[in-house]
């Protein structure tokens, strides 16, 4: 093998400027779409102020009532797994708390 032929091979493993810059179009044109999008819907918004009253009246609450239902829900859920885990266990050892306490474990 040559020094030139090795030169090739070298520079055909490099990307030209060509597809570096089609590359740089391809990944910033999807950027680009997210931003035209965002600024779509903001001057959709900004024209139409009722639809974003609309969107905080019913979003909002509606976040607020899941957060206190998942609180209540996790209020009871847990307690009641831990209890199960731990009555499974004795099950599982055939023990009880009454023999723990006399034995002291």
């Amino acid at each position: 093998m040559s020094v030139t032929n090795n030169r090739d091979a070298l520079a055909s493993r490099h990307a030209t400027a060509v597809d570096a810059s089609e590359e740089l179009l391809e990944v910033t044109g999807g950027g680009l779409r997210i931003v035209e999008l965002v600024l779509v819907a903001l001057i959709g918004l900004l024209a139409c102020p009722p639809l974003f009253v609309l969107a905080v009246v019913v979003a909002v609450p509606a976040v607020a009532v899941a957060a206190v239902c998942a609180a209540i829900f996790a209020a009871i859920a847990v307690p009641t797994v831990l209890v199960r885990r731990v009555r499974a266990h004795h099950h599982r050892h055939g023990t009880t708390m009454f023999v723990h306490r006399l034995l002291g474990r």
